[in-house]
This record gives C-alpha cells, structure tokens and sequence, in this order.
C-alpha cells in the first residue's frame, strides 16, 4: 500500500486502531530538533506501507482517504494489487528488527544472479533464506532478503552460520 504526501504514519495510526496490522520499514536518523541533534525514527521508504488484510476490509479506508491507495505490480495484471506472500513478509521484518546496521536497496541497485542463494543456520537469523553477497557500502558479503518488485535489505551474518541452497531457477 501507499500513503501519499507522508501521511503513511497516521494512515498506520488509523487501521492500528482499526486491529489491521501494519508494518513500516524505519531506519534510525539523526534530525535537528528544536536546536539539537535528535535520533528520529524516519519511514525507510517514504509512501510505502505493508498492509497485512484484504480488499474488502481495506475498502472502507480506500473510500475515505485519497492519499490512501494500493500499490500495483510491475507487468502484472491490470488493476492488480501488489501482494507479498507471508513468508516473505515474515522473513523481512525478523531481519531488519534483529539487525544492527541493515542497509536498504532498491530491486534495481541489487544484481541478485550475482549471489548465492542461503540459508542461515543458527544465531539471531537461525531459519532465514536470502542471497548472500556483495553490497555497495559495505567491505563483506551480507545476507540479502528481498521483497520482489519493493526493496531488499542486506544485513551482517556469519559466514560459518550459512548453508548453501539450489537456486530455485535451476532443475
């Protein structure tokens, strides 16, 4: 989902209270504040909101608000909304809360045929599948989770915490 003109923090305000269940990716920033250097947290991706319901319970908030719309996928179906299956959601959001410096890429800053697909084994990211590879920004090769089309996140991992899987493309 989007919410336009940065509105994605009431927007999420409005469905919490509703018991729709909302995820914001957010990255610490330092912000000037009144005179001072605060930490603030700030949205990663500005518009860009994960809404875990479905079009009829949403439909109600689309009615309402016009800055509150879906997202639809790149090449897919007309006026079909972007929908990022639940393990994928899942694998996401464990790994940016449990990470100390996640960095954040777009799909198209990310050349994912140049990693090696993993799993990690054991530690704080015991479970998780990505890719593991390099990133601009950073001297070590880092565990990236994608959401297709959306964005990715690389994080730091072991390299003796990973077993290395088949590529799904290849048979």
């Amino acid at each position: 989902m989007r919410s336009l003109f940065n509105t994605e923090l009431q927007t999420k305000e409005k469905l919490d209270r509703a018991g729709i269940q909302v995820f914001i990716p957010m990255e610490d920033r330092i912000r000037l504040v009144r005179g001072r250097n605060r930490k603030v947290q700030v949205p990663v991706v500005r518009n860009l909101m994960f809404v875990h319901s479905d079009e009829k319970t949403l439909a109600p908030f689309l009615a309402a608000d016009s800055k509150f719309q879906f997202m639809y996928r790149r090449g897919g179906r007309r006026n079909e909304p972007m929908v990022v299956p639940d393990d994928e959601m899942t694998r996401f959001m464990h790994a940016l809360q449990v990470s100390r410096r996640p960095m954040f890429f777009s799909p198209e800053e990310l050349d994912i045929s140049k990693g090696t697909r993993i799993r990690v084994i054991g530690g704080q990211f015991d479970g998780t599948v990505g890719y593991f590879m390099k990133v601009k920004g950073s001297r070590a090769k880092r565990l990236v989770v994608l959401i297709p089309e959306t964005m990715a996140l690389a994080v730091d991992v072991e390299p003796d915490l990973i077993e290395l899987l088949p590529d799904p493309d290849t048979k």
